[in-house]
């Protein structure tokens, strides 16, 4: 059986159902680790945005980050060692945010396609490689494959005290690019001497920053509004051919994308995927110590009360949640 615990509307009562059957291309994935973020709450209070991730049917099986054991495996999954998939394997990832899913993380079994996984590295924990996923593979999608983020370029991060904004620092650093990181008093220190990013603005301090950097004369090759904050006018900041990211399609989003028709500037909005080759590389960085996940804190599933009261307050990184053994 699997056991979820959010039904639609705040009613936080467990709903048990038949364990899922992988299909041909798919694996049985028991959860260990799941973790909270923001779309939570999107899917929860009905928002535009939670539209776009979740189907809204009752009862909402809520959870998007993953890390468990392989149990089953479909009869099509190679498992050869070029995906290194096995029962038993310990693969982290995240479900696909679209409007037709169904399954969440929370739940003590999931289906996954061999190919939107990845074997956890042995040196990673499974709270950091469930903790990850999401918010690393968004950063990544977003200025790398979206912006086309390349080394010696300059990159603009706004958000960088949270999930994907601190992941995008540390992958920006990672391809060789000159990152400047806007975020509030308290993750200055964090967001420059520990994720390294070149220069550190305070917009509690200078909450007008987009118009002194272009009183400064600044141009980016890539903005990443992790935040979903920025003014419309922030294209001004883009140099020739720059491209500026949004996390969720907002109206500035789409009034920017309009704006920019008949430019050389692009503007985009990121729908993550998670993908082997993607979370291969991610499992490589937080292995290799180039990529810091923090863990401000861990509950039991049963505690989601709890857990999503602490993820809306004051914390220090991912709320992380036990799922296995933990209902």
């Amino acid at each position: 059986m699997k056991a979820v615990q959010f039904k639609f509307g705040g009613d936080h009562s467990i709903v048990k159902v038949p364990s899922p059957t992988p299909r041909s291309d798919e694996v049985l994935v028991k959860v260990q680790y799941s973790a909270l973020d923001t779309s939570h709450e999107a899917v929860l209070n009905k928002t535009i945005p939670g539209y776009f991730i979740h189907t809204l049917k009752e009862p909402l099986y809520l959870g998007y980050h993953y890390c468990g054991t392989v149990e089953e495996i479909g009869a099509d999954v190679d498992t050869t060692s070029d995906t290194g998939l096995t029962k038993g394997s310990e693969v982290f990832g995240f479900l696909q945010c679209v409007p037709s899913q169904t399954q969440g993380a929370f739940a003590e079994y999931i289906t996954v396609k061999a190919t939107d996984c990845a074997v956890k590295p042995a040196g990673v924990s499974s709270q950091i490689a469930a903790a990850s996923a999401t918010e690393a593979i968004t950063a990544l999608q977003a200025i790398f494959n979206l912006g086309g983020l390349d080394k010696g370029q300059h990159i603009l991060i706004v958000g960088a005290g949270g999930g994907v904004g601190s992941a995008a620092v540390q992958i920006a650093k990672q391809l060789g690019a000159t990152v400047t990181a806007v975020c509030s008093t308290k993750d200055v220190d964090r967001v420059q001497q520990q994720w390294g990013a070149d220069t550190v603005v305070d917009r509690t301090v200078d909450p007008q920053y987009t118009t002194t950097l272009l009183q400064e004369g600044v141009r980016f090759d890539v903005i990443l509004d992790a935040c979903n904050a920025l003014p419309a006018s922030a294209t001004k900041l883009l140099k020739p051919k720059g491209a500026i990211v949004n996390t969720i399609p907002t109206f500035t989003f789409m009034w920017n994308k309009i704006k920019t028709l008949i430019s050389s500037k692009r503007v985009y909005f990121v729908e993550c995927h998670s993908t082997k080759s993607d979370l291969d590389l991610i499992g490589k960085w937080l292995d290799e110590g180039h990529l810091d996940i923090p863990i401000d804190s861990t509950f039991k599933v049963r505690d989601m009360q709890s857990a999503m009261a602490k993820h809306a307050g004051r914390k220090t990184g991912r709320v992380s949640i036990q799922v296995e053994d933990a209902w």
